[in-house]
């Protein structure tokens, strides 16, 4: 129904146009019981204008209450009573919006293949004797939709009661299917809709201070994010001078795999509208702004009597554009360009006090094409590609990749596959990529075939790398020249019987072999098991692993062509997460695992706690205590003097410490206090070299302190205020320390004595942000003058 004046966006349905508006009504559970009937009624209407959707509902409850209100920032899972509505705004049942309303009126929002999307819009909740009523005003600038006369989307409203765990569907779609927008209702009655001008500015200004080992550095910065709709389809994002001082501090650890630590992204602009640009898992976005690739080699720089004043570890961004979308045929573009400028170490003389500068990333500009396109049956083809051009000599590197995923008629099985290429000269051909010459191309293909629909499913899948294949330059791989083979059979039940809920059993076979050799590296089978009780809804898992016979770790040795074996080994993992809806919730976890063949008996034992206290509606407390133990692991210690690996047996302990305490005075204001702390100590008990079957064995004659004691504390305290919806005052401040020691007799308490002896970075930063939408402007503009 189209209305011709503005609404009030309070929660109340008290206006003529809702009574008028036609109502959705008659929802059924999905969760826990398929089908049962609803509790309580639920109706739902939708209005329109040609500025925005709106959504009113009133969901009916005898007892208000007994309503779980729990106040949260945006997109934050809470225990709540939730109401959601989703648009298939295409018609194409591949991909949806979908936003979420609290009873405390807490937003959420996401896409169905983009979990990081964003949007500015309003809601606001009134509670009610008779239950409790909402109203959400979507803008059409929030939205992507077709230009037509008259158009009709798929639509699902759906509602959780959260204290007895009912969720609500009104088009009830059974959980055996995997593609839900298949049975979805319709929305009907949608006319004359335009895509408005999406013109929307985020301007920001920052200032920040901070003190490290008595010096105080002051800093000050200014930029944008811009926002426009080139069309109806696609939208380009910009962020200019970007600033990202105020994510949260990554968890870092002490490293002792033969691979890099990935972490988390928590810049905002390389977590929204990205999905086009994960096509083939190839795109790792913290490479862009990341450590500068000479950042670990400045010390072999020092001349006698030098030190390093000065060694960024993130390289400059200058800008980063995103061009993204999907037109009404299924077809998804997207473009992403990135400029990063040179970054130097400085360093000085303790003499002469005189400085100089040493290159340590030169000036980069990365490059991402995507397309992908939808076919019928919910199956898609796409092609992407990533590279980095540097200046200065440096390398250049190029990925490609073709990927596609066709779906039956009945959508009850797929066939999934893909084939990439990184090139490491400036001609690519096929042959080359295939090729184990060391000079050739790399490539990776991938193929799966899988039955995807009711409570047996299965698949099988082949994973091929070959030795040349290396996509790092923009993404993360940790293996290649090898094969993978997965065999994958999933039992669910997903609806009550006996004393459960439902009941999800995953039995998965791996074999891995070397690329180019026909021997089998190793051989794992898992199995794991999830379920939750009836009456009480405490859920409980079991997992287990083993390796069958010896493994061959192409890596761990760090020496080409050699292999360190794995002996034989078996994991097993218990846990139970308890009722959500209580005031206090337990999250734990044991594992204990063990291998007792070659180097006596090995032992690793590990145990998680992680309790949540919801102290009222607005105070959340989140302690976290994580113990883990390895005796007897075998494994690389570092190298000799002449460069040369060497190897020992040794015992690791590793505790991480986590707590985080969150106040809302109101859901728009909020304090975040988050600690972690991260010890890890490591003891060996002897050294050795390799010998030719792989194995290592005792060099009495290596005489190297390769124990370690290393700290990571970081604390974090958020303050944010969202001044108006997408506009926001944060105020944060981050005390860090790293300590890297040799000394690993120490106990807890000693450790944390000596922690805090060392140097910490002290840093605050004070951020504003005011978003601009021109639709919204000149919308009010309108109103102001009539």
């Amino acid at each position: 129904m189209k209305i011709e004046n503005k609404l009030k966006i309070d929660g109340n349905l008290n206006e003529e146009v809702w009574k008028k508006a036609q109502k959705a009504t008659d929802f059924l559970e999905i969760n826990p019981t398929e089908g049962k009937k609803a509790l309580f009624p639920t109706e739902v209407s939708i209005l329109y204008d040609n500025y925005a959707i709106y959504v009113g509902a009133f969901c009916f409850d005898s007892n208000v209450d007994s309503l779980q209100k729990q106040m949260g920032e945006r997109d934050e899972d809470l225990n709540v009573d939730l109401f959601t509505v989703s648009f298939d705004t295409y018609d194409k049942k591949l991909d949806a919006f979908v936003f979420s309303v609290s009873a405390s009126n807490v937003q959420s929002d996401y896409k169905l293949s983009d979990y990081s999307y964003n949007a500015v819009w309003k809601s606001q909740v009134n509670i009610s004797e008779n239950g409790w009523s909402l109203e959400m005003e979507i803008p059409f600038s929030a939205l992507r939709f077709s230009n037509s006369d008259s158009i009709v989307w798929n639509v699902q409203f759906e509602r959780e009661i959260r204290r007895i765990r009912s969720q609500l569907q009104w088009s009830l779609v059974s959980k055996s299917f995997q593609n839900p927008i298949n049975y979805w209702g319709k929305l009907k009655g949608l006319k004359n809709l335009q895509n408005p001008l999406r013109l929307q500015l985020s301007p920001y200004l920052s200032t920040n201070y901070s003190h490290f080992e008595g010096e105080n550095t002051y800093g000050y910065g200014g930029g944008t994010d811009l926002k426009v709709g080139l069309n109806e389809a696609f939208t380009l994002d910009l962020t200019l001078l970007p600033d990202f001082s105020q994510v949260q501090s990554d968890n870092i650890i002490k490293n002792l795999s033969a691979f890099e630590v990935v972490f988390q992204e928590q810049r905002p602009f390389f977590q929204e509208g990205v999905e086009l640009f994960n096509l083939g898992n190839l795109f790792y976005s913290r490479r862009i702004g990341g450590v500068p690739l000479n950042y670990y080699n400045v010390n072999s720089e020092l001349k006698e009597n030098e030190i390093i004043k000065k060694n960024p570890n993130n390289s400059n961004l200058i800008n980063v554009t995103k061009i993204s979308g999907r037109t009404k045929n299924g077809l998804g573009i997207g473009f992403l360009n990135a400029l990063s400028n040179e970054t130097f170490a400085v360093i000085e003389d303790t003499l002469t006090f005189s400085t100089r500068k040493v290159l340590t990333n030169p000036l980069v500009n990365y490059q991402i094409l995507a397309i992908d396109k939808n076919l019928p049956n919910n199956s898609s083809v796409y092609f992407i590609n990533l590279n980095a051009y540097r200046s200065k000599g440096y390398a250049d590197a190029n990925v490609s990749a073709f990927g596609w995923n066709i779906v039956t008629p009945s959508n009850s099985y797929s066939f999934t596959g893909n084939l990439k290429i990184t090139q490491v000269e400036d001609t690519l051909t096929l042959k080359k990529a295939f090729d184990n010459n060391p000079l050739s191309d790399g490539s990776s293909f991938f193929l799966q075939v899988a039955k995807i629909k009711g409570a047996f499913r299965y698949r099988i899948n082949s994973e091929n790398k070959s030795p040349r294949y290396d996509p790092n330059d923009l993404g993360v791989n940790f293996q290649n020249n090898y094969r993978s083979h997965n065999l994958e059979f999933k039992y669910n039940k997903f609806n009550p019987f006996w004393k459960l809920n439902h009941w999800y059993n995953t039995l998965n076979l791996n074999v891995s072999q070397p690329y180019d050799e026909n021997i089998v590296l190793f051989k794992l089978l898992e199995y794991n098991t999830f379920t939750t009780l009836q009456k009480s809804f405490h859920s409980f898992y079991f997992n287990i692993e083993a390796q069958l016979g010896d493994g061959f770790d192409p890596f761990e040795a760090r020496v080409i062509n050699q292999y360190f074996v794995k002996q034989p080994y078996v994991w097993s993992q218990v846990g139970v997460s308890s009722d959500y809806r209580r005031k206090i919730a337990l999250d734990a976890n044991f594992s204990y695992g063990q291998s007792n063949k070659y180097y006596g008996l090995t032992q690793y034992k590990q145990f998680l706690i992680a309790p949540i206290f919801r102290m009222s509606d607005k105070l959340t407390i989140k302690p976290s205590f994580d113990y883990s133990n390895k005796r007897g692991d075998v494994g690389f210690a570092g190298y000799n003097d002449l460069g040369d690996p060497i190897y020992g047996q040794r015992d690791v302990l590793t505790i991480t410490n986590v707590l985080q305490i969150k106040y809302l005075f109101k859901n728009n204001l909020s304090l975040t206090l988050r600690l972690r702390h991260y010890w890890s100590k490591g003891t060996f008990r002897h050294h050795g070299v390799l010998n030719e079957y792989g194995l290592v064995v005792q060099d009495e004659s290596i005489n190297i302190n390769t124990d370690f004691n290393f700290n990571a504390f970081n604390s974090d305290l958020i303050f944010m205020w969202q001044v108006a919806p997408g506009s926001f005052l944060n105020i944060v401040y981050k005390n860090s320390l790293l300590n890297d020691k040799t000394t690993s007799n120490l106990t807890y308490w000693q450790n944390i004595e000596r922690v805090f002896d060392e140097s910490a970075l002290n840093k605050i930063t004070v951020k504003f942000i005011y978003f601009v939408d021109w639709a919204s402007l000149k919308r009010n503009k309108k109103s102001s003058n009539k």
